[in-house]
């Protein structure tokens, strides 16, 4: 079950405070595993912010693009600074929450999501933000589709296991 922050708990929130495009973005990190082997790191947000398990992801903000975005998100959610930082080209759209239309600059009919892939170095580990999360685990391709919620971050996913496979 999810439970909605209540507009008290998220005084003071950062979240709640900054004004927003309709556009965020999704990176799912990835460090090598083994030989020939991966794993993704999964990020579980805090109860006050529904309590589920995610990539890093996050909102883009007057003047940014969506690559300054995603590395700015990256380093904020969890300390990574990675060299490879790259768009898979794809993106795609969900209805905003009522409850956070307030912190758009105009109210949105959708809002867009472009994926992103970090790679980091084997022994890399996050520092997370805990404001935002509060756990996280590496896993396997088939642990992380189970582990994600939300439909759209599962063929993301996909996407991005598909584009890493293929070694672009």
């Amino acid at each position: 079950m999810f439970l909605r922050p209540t507009p008290q708990q998220a005084v003071g929130d950062p979240m709640c405070s900054i004004m927003r495009l309709p556009i965020q973005v999704a990176i799912f990190i990835v460090r090598p595993t083994g030989d020939t082997g991966r794993e993704y790191l999964m990020l579980h947000r805090v109860l006050k912010r529904m309590s589920f398990w995610q990539p890093v992801t996050g909102g883009v903000e007057s003047g940014e693009t969506v690559e300054q975005t995603a590395a700015r998100e990256l380093h904020e959610e969890t300390g990574f600074r990675p060299d490879d930082l790259k768009s898979i080209d794809h993106t795609y759209t969900f209805p905003p929450d009522d409850f956070f239309k307030d912190i758009y600059e105009t109210e949105p009919d959708e809002i867009r999501v472009h994926v992103f892939v970090a790679q980091v170095s084997a022994d890399s580990e996050p520092t997370l933000d805990p404001v935002e999360h509060d756990q996280h685990c590496w896993m396997d391709y088939d642990g992380a589709m189970n582990r994600l919620h939300w439909w759209d971050d599962k063929e993301s996913l996909k996407r991005v296991d598909a584009f890493l496979d293929e070694g672009v």
